[in-house]
Formats: C-alpha cells, sequence, structure tokens
C-alpha cells in the first residue's frame, strides 16, 4: 500500500510541475503579442469635420525608435498588409480603406451623400498584420465626426430685436434648441432666415432640426431643353420641411432687365416643372410665394406648362407636389443613428470584420490548471491516509 501510494505522489507532483510550465509557456506567448510597429497619422488630430459627400485623405507615418516620423511606404511592411477597420459609425461611409499615393501610404474616407442633421461618430482603426496569420503588430485608430457643421448661437442673437437669422453654405443645420431659443426670442411669432438673396419667414414653434444647405446652382435637365430662356435657380438640395407654411422671398434685383420684366415659378421635383403662384413686386424687385416645403426652385421669363416632363427617367411617374411632405427627401438624406459594427474592404480586397474584439483562443491552460488543484487535493488526501496508517 505503502509503495502505491509512493508511486501515485510522485506522479501527481510531475503533473503538477508540466502544468506551472505550461501556464509559463502561455504568459510567454500573452507577452510576445505586444505590438512593435508604432503607425501614426502624424499631426493629424482629426478636428475637421467630414461632410456629407466629400472625400478625405490621411498621409500613414511610421515612428521610430527616437521618435521621428517617416512616411510608411513598402519597405516597412516586408511580409505585411495594412488593413482599415471601422468600429462605429461605418454606416455614414461609403469608403474607409488604405490606398497608395505614390510609394506612400494614406488612408482615404469618403462620407455618404446626403443631407443629415445629426452629427456622427466615426471610430477606424488601420492595422499592418502579418501575411502568414493576421496577427496584428502595429495599428493606430482615427476618430473622426461625420455631418454639417451647425449655425452658430452667435447668429440667432438679432431674433429678439426683430432681424432676421442669417444662414450661411458652410453652416446650414440649425438644431431642434435652437428652434426652441428663436421661438422663444420671437415670442412664438415668425422668423426670417436668409442668404441675402432670398429670405424665407415662419413660424417655428415645435420645429425639429433641419438642413438649409442652399445654392444657385443651375438645374442643367432644365436648361438643357429650354436653351432660349433665361433661367434662375434656389435649390435646398436637403428638402427642408417646416412644420407651418411661410413666404419665401427672392430677390431679382439682377434679372430685371434680361427677364424684361417676365417671372415664371416652378419647383423641380421627380424629373417634372410643377407651376407655383407667386407674387412679383416690381418696385421692390422681388417674387415671393407660400410654402413649407423648401425644394429646387426655377424661376423663368416664359411659360412652361405646369407638369412638364423634363428628365426622361422619370417618364413612368406622375406625382403633384404636396405642401404636407418633404418633397425632395431621399432615403440618403437622413444621417442613419444605426451605427453597426460593420467591416471594410482594405486595399488589398480583403474584408476586415469590425466590431468588438474576440477574446484570446482557448489555450487549455485552465484546463490542465483544474486538473493540479484536483491533483493537490488527491495528494494531500493520500498524505492523510499515510498518517493515519502510521
Amino acid at each position: 500500500m505503502k509503495k502505491f501510494v509512493s508511486i501515485f505522489l510522485a506522479a501527481c507532483a510531475m503533473s503538477a510541475m508540466s502544468v506551472t510550465a505550461f501556464a509559463r509557456q502561455a504568459d510567454a506567448v500573452n507577452v510576445m503579442s505586444d505590438e512593435s510597429l508604432k503607425l501614426s497619422f502624424g499631426e493629424e488630430t482629426f478636428e475637421q469635420l467630414i461632410q456629407p459627400g466629400q472625400s478625405y485623405t490621411y498621409p500613414l507615418y511610421l515612428e521610430q525608435e527616437d521618435g521621428k516620423l517617416v512616411p510608411l511606404t513598402d519597405e516597412h511592411l516586408e511580409d505585411l498588409r495594412l488593413r482599415a477597420e471601422t468600429k462605429n459609425g461605418r454606416s455614414v461611409l461609403s469608403s474607409f480603406e488604405v490606398e497608395k499615393e505614390g510609394d506612400r501610404y494614406q488612408l482615404e474616407v469618403t462620407a455618404q451623400a446626403g443631407w443629415p442633421t445629426a452629427q456622427t461618430e466615426v471610430e477606424g482603426t488601420v492595422k499592418a498584420v502579418k501575411r502568414s496569420n493576421g496577427k496584428a503588430v502595429g495599428s493606430v485608430q482615427a476618430e473622426m465626426t461625420v455631418g454639417y457643421p451647425t449655425i452658430p448661437d452667435e447668429a440667432l442673437a438679432d431674433v429678439e430685436d426683430g432681424g432676421s437669422v442669417f444662414v450661411a453654405a458652410d453652416a446650414p443645420v440649425i438644431t431642434t434648441k435652437q428652434f426652441e431659443q428663436l421661438d422663444k426670442a420671437a415670442d412664438g411669432g415668425k422668423v426670417t432666415f436668409t442668404n441675402g438673396l432670398w429670405s424665407y419667414q415662419v413660424r417655428v414653434s415645435g420645429q425639429e432640426s433641419l438642413n438649409l444647405l442652399h445654392n444657385e446652382r443651375a438645374i442643367k435637365e432644365v436648361s438643357s431643353k429650354f436653351e432660349d430662356q433665361n433661367f434662375k435657380y434656389i435649390s435646398f438640395p436637403g428638402g427642408p420641411a417646416f412644420d407651418f407654411t411661410g413666404t419665401m422671398t427672392i430677390d431679382l434685383s439682377e434679372e430685371m432687365e434680361d427677364f424684361d420684366g417676365q417671372f415664371y415659378v416652378y419647383r423641380y421635383l421627380q424629373g417634372r416643372l410643377h407651376q407655383l403662384d407667386a407674387t412679383v413686386d416690381l418696385d421692390a424687385q422681388t417674387l415671393s410665394f407660400q410654402t413649407k416645403n423648401l425644394g429646387r426652385f426655377v424661376i423663368t421669363d416664359k411659360a412652361i406648362a405646369d407638369g412638364t416632363l423634363v428628365d426622361e427617367s422619370f417618364a413612368g411617374t406622375q406625382q403633384a407636389p404636396s405642401e404636407n411632405t418633404n418633397q425632395n427627401n431621399q432615403s440618403s438624406q437622413s444621417g442613419s443613428q444605426n451605427d453597426g459594427q460593420n467591416g471594410s474592404y482594405a486595399e488589398n480586397q480583403d474584408y476586415q470584420a469590425g466590431g468588438a474584439e474576440k477574446g484570446n483562443p482557448d489555450t487549455g491552460a485552465e484546463d490542465y490548471l483544474a486538473l493540479a488543484a484536483a491533483a493537490a487535493v488527491v495528494s494531500a488526501l493520500a498524505a492523510s491516509i499515510i498518517s493515519q496508517k502510521r
């Protein structure tokens, strides 16, 4: 019996020693998982707002041991490949990928086109991984914001004294909170928004955020179809819809002579021109009409039949404008808040899964440690039996 117990105790001791060695070996592997390649975006802080429909590039650098930054090139990536991944906000991007400019690498980010009112935070990472096993040996993070700038609060200050709100094209978003401030300042009355060329007077009680991005670019489909007419264009591509009907007034001082005092106003919607009832003040040299939906407005010097089809791609559709709908809105115009943890395609066309980091693989060390603990218990029990035998 003593001989059997002695052999059993020796076996338990050897098992415990092998488990200890295995655990140390597992710890050593984890220590070696530290990244050794220091990637950087240099002095880039990503403070610039990324606007929808625009592309931005950010050069990648390698930080050397002395702290000096050098452009990242192929000579630094032997047996490695670069991967671009996004964790949050991927839905507002059309691309997030590494590309080559000459012999240098850079991150290119393109935001989805649209006219959102919200700003969305995006978190991304560029990784250098081994071609053999995909293990990351270096990484750098990119945290940026996608959306349009909000109108500064200073632009709202004159409303209380009966002044207007100047809406600049480079800061076109008015938030729900700002509308509340404007409504309070106007004591529930009408507020005037303007860019100097047009003005829009409307009540804003209970109004939610809107994007008043605007431009005067020609609609080429209209201009090319009616080449013998003069045109003036005022467009709000985001199609903002107010809760109350307001008055849009457009300055015509520069068109009075060319148009010979003849003005016809249309809304361009779904490839058709829909005529609007407008009032022309020749003395003030302005034109005005009632609407709650700001869209793409066309002013010309010759009458065009109401509902005229301009864009043949809309030949199968017929929709009359409705003041109760946001006429110019498209599905891409609102910023999606469903920031799914998606992946992205890197330059090498490898699909990189996004989302939370996966846990470390099961090495089996936990199972051996459990056996060691059990062996220790059995060893102690055997020692107790021997003591009792004696």
